[in-house]
């Protein structure tokens, strides 16, 4: 019953405001004693978590169960001296690391929820039996990253308390910014001075940039957009579509950052830092330089987790090591197609993934060759303004286009193409 008087959408509902002020004034006024403050919080985070419409008991249990296990793991390995054992060390990390993978994938992909459900109900699967758990896509990545740097041995202030919070740490639970477990919990220790007053400020202004970006400027923008079947497509010119494609690419650039600034305002009113989501992607010059500024926290944890790990065990391969740029690109493009599998289901996430794996790829031969440029005036060219305004331009262009990929199966793509050429 009482799921009925607590239920509400993060960051719309008047009902999620009044219980976050009541939070902020309890954890302020808890902050003498750190290690109530962190129970609270956590008590707080589960309370809020199971206010969500889609979050419920039974999923909570079972991201409990796996956070002791993913916390003992890595509590485990990061302890562990003798690395005489490093065979059994690694046989544990690894099924760990499985382990998440394999509950991400079926949770976030109905494929494997509809392989196993016809083959114990005999039935016909239907999108309705699909079972989602809200949040599985952030919390593996924390979860995997607890256990890789509990391997690594560079984890500090461990605390099963601390572990949950960076968990379910409700104002960033749905939409990120993906933390690092020791940032988080070094703020969580007791051993930093809050300054109230700033961060309230701080975070408001925060606040109301999200939604200034999201309830005004991002209603502006989104009839122009392109959203599933809403317009026919296929009765569009170039000029209609491409419009179509600038308000599509705005419109996910500002809702993304405005739940980015909510929730990073919301935390930093609490007196904690979330790391930074975006910081101008439209105004960089190249591609590397656009990801290295959109979605920078995801773009992190995919360099950290996916590309160096790929890059180093490739390294050791003789013809590898000899072609440090094609050993780059492959790294590049595994990584981005997994970026894009990350994002969605269909096949077209992976064809975005590849588009702009490629399209790294492509600008990393380029820049070999340009620092190699002896021509003046080349050099001359790259070091201008006009140089520097084509790559913007082009740059926003290309990921603009790949927003087709992103938004539509690959069948309406076609089509589209085969329409206007």
């Amino acid at each position: 019953m009482m799921a009925d008087y607590i239920n509400f959408n993060f960051y719309y509902s008047i009902q999620f405001w009044l219980w976050f002020v009541a939070i902020v004034i309890l954890f302020r006024i808890l902050s003498l004693n750190y290690y109530i403050r962190n129970i609270f919080l956590m008590v707080s985070s589960i309370l809020m978590l199971l206010a969500l419409p889609r979050f419920n008991i039974g999923s909570l249990i079972l991201l409990l169960i796996l956070t002791l296990v993913t916390f003992y793991t890595g509590y485990h390995l990061n302890g562990e001296k003798k690395r005489q054992t490093r065979y059994n060390i690694r046989i544990l990390s690894s099924s760990i690391i499985c382990l998440v993978i394999l509950i991400l994938l079926f949770f976030k992909y109905s494929i494997f929820q509809k392989i196993i459900y016809v083959r114990l109900f005999q039935e016909k699967f239907g999108p309705s039996d699909f079972i989602f758990i809200i949040g599985i896509s952030y919390l593996s990545f924390k979860m995997l990253h607890f256990v890789v740097e509990g391997y690594k041995q560079q984890l500090s202030n461990i605390s099963f308390i601390n572990y949950l919070n960076y968990i379910f740490y409700f104002p960033s639970f749905i939409s990120g910014p993906i933390n690092r477990y020791n940032h988080f919990s070094e703020q969580l220790s007791g051993r930093n001075s809050v300054k109230n007053s700033n961060d309230l400020r701080v975070g408001f202004e925060r606040i109301i940039h999200g939604f200034f970006k999201k309830f005004v400027i991002c209603t502006l923008i989104y009839p122009y957009g392109f959203w599933g079947t809403e317009k026919s497509l296929l009765s569009l010119n170039l000029l209609e579509l491409v419009l179509g494609l600038y308000s599509t690419a705005f419109y996910f650039y500002l809702d993304f950052s405005a739940y980015s600034d909510i929730a990073i305002g919301s935390a930093r009113i609490m007196g904690i830092e979330l790391p930074e989501n975006f910081n101008n992607p439209f105004y960089k010059k190249n591609l590397q330089q656009l990801w290295a500024n959109w979605h920078i926290s995801l773009t992190s944890w995919l360099t950290d987790y996916i590309y160096w790990p790929i890059s180093k065990k490739l390294r050791n391969v003789l013809y590898f090591k000899k072609h440090p740029i094609f050993l780059s690109n492959i790294s590049i493009i595994i990584t981005f197609v997994i970026c894009g599998m990350w994002h969605g289901d269909s096949f077209n996430f992976v064809v975005w993934g590849l588009y702009h794996g490629v399209g790294l790829a492509i600008l990393n031969i380029y820049q070999k060759y340009k620092r190699k440029s002896r021509n003046n005036f080349l050099r001359r060219y790259y070091k201008s303004k006009y140089s520097e305004t084509i790559g913007i331009i082009g740059t926003f262009h290309f990921f603009v286009f790949g927003l087709l990929f992103f938004a539509f199966e690959l069948d309406i793509i076609v089509q589209i193409v085969l329409k206007l050429f």
